[in-house]
């Protein structure tokens, strides 16, 4: 019962997309839209294989997800990042989690 609100590895999770993030689409105003959005597609694609191999290690439920996303999101705004790209980043981590 306990560890279904051990969240300790779903906030180092967030934190860790967050980086993989901010690693490779970098908040660049002089960055062309076109060069930026490639550059997230890029961290989505690293993304995407860290979300498969962390959803075979832990079991989520929504508290575990929602404080993910939460993480996720505040780093992101910590970082810089518009409203519009955090808000839209932490979606499609949402259905990636979500997805089967």
């Amino acid at each position: 019962m306990l560890d279904w609100f051990s969240v300790k590895k779903s906030k180092n999770f967030g934190l860790e997309l967050a980086k993989l993030v901010k690693e490779h689409a970098l908040n660049d105003i002089t960055v062309k839209e076109s060069k930026r959005l490639s550059k997230i597609n890029y961290a989505k694609e690293k993304m995407q294989k860290r979300i498969q191999h962390f959803k075979q290690e832990e079991v989520l439920n929504f508290y575990k997800i929602a404080t993910l996303l939460n993480t996720f999101q505040w780093e992101l705004k910590d970082a810089g990042y518009d409203e519009d790209t955090t808000g839209a980043l932490a979606s499609w981590v949402h259905v990636t989690l979500r997805e089967a």
